[in-house]
This record gives C-alpha cells, sequence and structure tokens, in this order.
C-alpha cells in the first residue's frame, strides 16, 4: 500500500491518505465536507500513487461475488478468514518509513523552533474541528477479552453491543490566559453504526470556581451546569501539563516517545505555508503541520491500526511514572502488563483522528469575564461537594445520597440509550429487563441499589428515575 494525495472537491485542500481507503467516506480536515476517497489516478506509477489499490480493491470484491455465488458460504467464511488475518497484520496506512538521518536533523530543529513558540505564549484564543473515524469491525470477542479460551464459543464473532464504526465531528473554541484562566466549550456530532448524538460542553474558569456545562440533545431537561470540586495543585492540569512540558526539554526523554520522526513535504494548510512532520508515537502514525511563520501547529492527524511493541509501552510507562507521581509503581507494573495484553487490538483497528485549527490569537489581552461561557437562562447551578462556595461534604448521609445520585446516572444513560436503539419516543414505558444490558449489574445480576436502603423508579422515557429517598435526585 502507498500514500497518494488528491484534492477536496469542496476547498481544494490536499488530502494524503494510504490507498487502502479507497471507498471510504472521510472528512475534509480543513472544510469537513464528506468525501469519498477515490482510487489514484491509474496513469501514475502504483509505487507513488498508490493506483494500484483500487484496481485491487475492484478485483477482489468481484472475485469475492463470484466466489460467494459459486461456492456459498463456504466462499464468504473463506474470505472473512482472509479479512481478519490481514487486519491482524496492522494498518499499511499507520506505517511510517525509516527517515534519513538529514530529515531526523531538519525536523528536531523544526520541533525546537515549535517549543519556542509555545514556550512565549501567555495567552491564546483560538478556534478549530476535530474529527474521529473508528472502523471496529474487525474486532473480535477475543480481541477484546484476551483471557478467554481460544475454543470458546462465538470467540471469533464481533462482540456483542460494540458498534462497528464510530464517527464525531466537534467544533471547538479555545480561549486560556493563565493556568486557572480558561474556557473550552464545543459542539460535537457522533455516529455510532446507526445512532446519531450530538452534545454541547463547556469548562472553565474565570477565577471563580471551575465549571461544567452539558447538553445532551437527547430529551427535554437534559442540560447540566455544575461548579467542580476544588483540586489539589499537585493534580491540577495545569501544573500536570507543565511536567510534561519538562519531560520534552529533554531529547533523550522525546526518543522514548516519539520514533521515526522525520520531516516530509511542504504543504498547505488554510492558506499558509507549512512544514509537515512524521513520526511514530506508540506505533501509530502521527504527522503534524507546523506553520513556516509562526511555528505554531495548525493541524495534525493520527492514522490508527499500527502494530504496538512491548518496548513502546515500557518506554511510555516510563515517562508517565515520572508525570504521575501520585501512583504507587507497584500499581503501575500491574496496570502495564493489563495495557500489554490488550495491545495485538489496536493492529485490527483501523481510523483517524485529525484536528485542525481556523483561526488562532497569540497573546491577545483578556479581562476575567471573558471566560465565562453564557449558560442558557433557566439551567440551575449545581454546586458538588468540595466547590469553592460548597464546604465539603464528608458525612457518611452526604457519601450516601452521591452514591445514590450517581446510581440515578446511570440508570438514566442506560435508559436513553435503550431508548435510542430502539427507537422509542417519549412516553414509552421502561423495565428493568430492558436496560440491564446497558448497565453494570451485580453478582447477582441485579441492577445499582440506593446505598441508603431507597427504592428506585425507572419513569418512562424522557422522565428522570427516581429515587424514594428526599434528596437523592437528579439535578
Amino acid at each position: 500500500m502507498a500514500d497518494f494525495i488528491f484534492p477536496c472537491s469542496q476547498c481544494g485542500q490536499h488530502i494524503q491518505y494510504d490507498d487502502a481507503y479507497v471507498g471510504y467516506q472521510i472528512n475534509c480536515p480543513t472544510c469537513q465536507a464528506a468525501i469519498i476517497v477515490p482510487a489514484a489516478p491509474a496513469s501514475e506509477p502504483a509505487g507513488k500513487s498508490g493506483g494500484g489499490g483500487g484496481l485491487r480493491v475492484a478485483l477482489v470484491s468481484l472475485a469475492v461475488v463470484m466466489v460467494c455465488a459459486g461456492l456459498g458460504f463456504g466462499g464468504w467464511h473463506f474470505y472473512s478468514q482472509h479479512k481478519a488475518k490481514q487486519a491482524a497484520q496492522g494498518n499499511p496506512a499507520a506505517l511510517v518509513p525509516a527517515p534519513s538521518s538529514d530529515a531526523t536533523i531538519q525536523a528536531l530543529v523544526i520541533l525546537s523552533k515549535v517549543h519556542a513558540a509555545y514556550t512565549n505564549l501567555t495567552s491564546v484564543k483560538a478556534d478549530g474541528t476535530v474529527t474521529l473515524f473508528l472502523d471496529l469491525s474487525n474486532l473480535t470477542t477475543a480481541d477484546v477479552n484476551p483471557n478467554l479460551p481460544a475454543d470458546a464459543k462465538n470467540a471469533n464473532r464481533h462482540p456483542p453491543g460494540m458498534p462497528r464504526t464510530i464517527t464525531n465531528l466537534t467544533e471547538i473554541s479555545i480561549r486560556q490566559a493563565q493556568s486557572n484562566l480558561y474556557c473550552f466549550s464545543g459542539e460535537a456530532v457522533s455516529k455510532i453504526d446507526r445512532m446519531t448524538l450530538s452534545n454541547t460542553f463547556a469548562f472553565w474558569s474565570s477565577g471563580k470556581g471551575r465549571f461544567m456545562f452539558t447538553d445532551s440533545h437527547q430529551r427535554a431537561m437534559s442540560a447540566t451546569y455544575m461548579q467542580m470540586p476544588d483540586v489539589n495543585p499537585d493534580n491540577d492540569p495545569s501544573a500536570q501539563f507543565k511536567k510534561m512540558q519538562h519531560l520534552f526539554d529533554d531529547p533523550s526523554q522525546l526518543t522514548k516517545l516519539i520514533k521515526d520522526l522525520g520531516q516530509t513535504d511542504d504543504e498547505t494548510v488554510n492558506g499558509k505555508d507549512c512544514y509537515t512532520l512524521t513520526a511514530k508515537v506508540l506505533g501509530q502514525k502521527v504527522k503534524v503541520w507546523v506553520d513556516k511563520t509562526s511555528y505554531l501547529i495548525p493541524q495534525w492527524q493520527i492514522t490508527l491500526g499500527g502494530a504496538i511493541s512491548d518496548a513502546d509501552v515500557d518506554d511510555a510507562f516510563a515517562l508517565f511514572s515520572a508525570i504521575a507521581t501520585n501512583l504507587p509503581p507497584a500499581q503501575l507494573d500491574v496496570i502495564k502488563v493489563q495495557v500489554k495484553k490488550m495491545t495485538p487490538v489496536m493492529k485490527k483497528i483501523r481510523g483517524t483522528i485529525a484536528s485542525t485549527t481556523r483561526s488562532i490569537e497569540i497573546n491577545p489581552a483578556f479581562y476575567a469575564d471573558d471566560f465565562n461561557y453564557p449558560v442558557p437562562p433557566g439551567v440551575r447551578l449545581v454546586r458538588l461537594p468540595g466547590g469553592a462556595a460548597t464546604p465539603r461534604a464528608t458525612s457518611a448521609e452526604a457519601r450516601q445520597r452521591n452514591a445514590c445520585i450517581n446510581n440515578l446516572r446511570q440508570l438514566d444513560a442506560a435508559k436513553n440509550q435503550w431508548a435510542l436503539e430502539k427507537s422509542k419516543k417519549a412516553g414509552d414505558d421502561v423495565t428493568e429487563a430492558d436496560i440491564k444490558p446497558y448497565l453494570k449489574l451485580d453478582a447477582a445480576g441485579n441492577l445499582p441499589k440506593c446505598p441508603g436502603g431507597g427504592k428506585y423508579t425507572l419513569g418512562k422515557v424522557g422522565e428522570n428515575p427516581t429515587c424514594s429517598i428526599a434528596g437523592h435526585a437528579l439535578p
């Protein structure tokens, strides 16, 4: 398989994809238009354009149809096994050729200027788009449960309840000045197989506490507006980010995580001339566009499906242990063992994650009120225990209430998922049997119970589940 470049039919942006994606629908990283990846021109050498990929796909498809018609189920089973074998070998589009020494040196020079550009930022305002496409159709029950016996029934089938494809388009807006002044908001639309979900979200702090707003748009009164608990300075996200930044000051640390780094062809993003860099991070292909003038990053893309080695995991955990100082080494070792068991699954996943920034302002002047998010009128503020305006709740009664509310959230989410999948409408009845497949049950197979002894009522579609104990209620 080989990379080839084709223009977006809407905005003309040049897009680079492997010929393994011929026939797939993707979103243009610039204008987000839905595009079907075309076959490369047949007149170009296959080694450069991937033109043979489109012909190969057509021939294979024709052969499959003929075999299935002639041999019935046996022919289809053979093809399915062949496809699964190809998936297990990893995604050709995630491969990164070993760069020349000159390409690596040039990439490191560019990254040093990127580091300087971001280090000198005191404030930033940006808008952009993040897109995600995941193809999980090659995964089996044995992949997601590596402890399953090899001869287990249905081990080679797709896991029940797991989607085959997931797409997401998120429009984001970022404003940040100091570590305690920020606003991150967005509108997300996800498609999980045939089910479409939308969500509005925001996280912000204007110096008067940390707040969160979400609205799933799936039913009436679904908006949530909360003041988050205060954070320990050692666990503050900005402090963790600074620790991570220091790791990348040392090139020897950088090369543990980023491998096969090299400069590739220059390209244009949003009318700006950019350098491009490619590398492997935990076995996945990463491509970064760097503005030649500002040395900021207007676009990046991750191509999934690369193989992750045990050495990749060891290097990543070595870096992570320097940041997660609150986790004991023994606990990290246990997590690392579990991660290594799951790494073979990554080779069977196909997809991309991409981010494009349309506009960015460097070091703009901000006022504290600029970081407040415009919460819609009528949405009530809920202050969580530990919030700045509320004393920390430590009583047994408060813990029971919080645990019960968490159970109610799980029941509500299960109702919503069941209603969406079964095309139910507001007012339809819901039973425990309906939502059990969407919940984590206890050892006896029962739904979560109120720790204070209250009785749950599920309610109809569009209604909140309730508890019989006063105060145990969803906001």
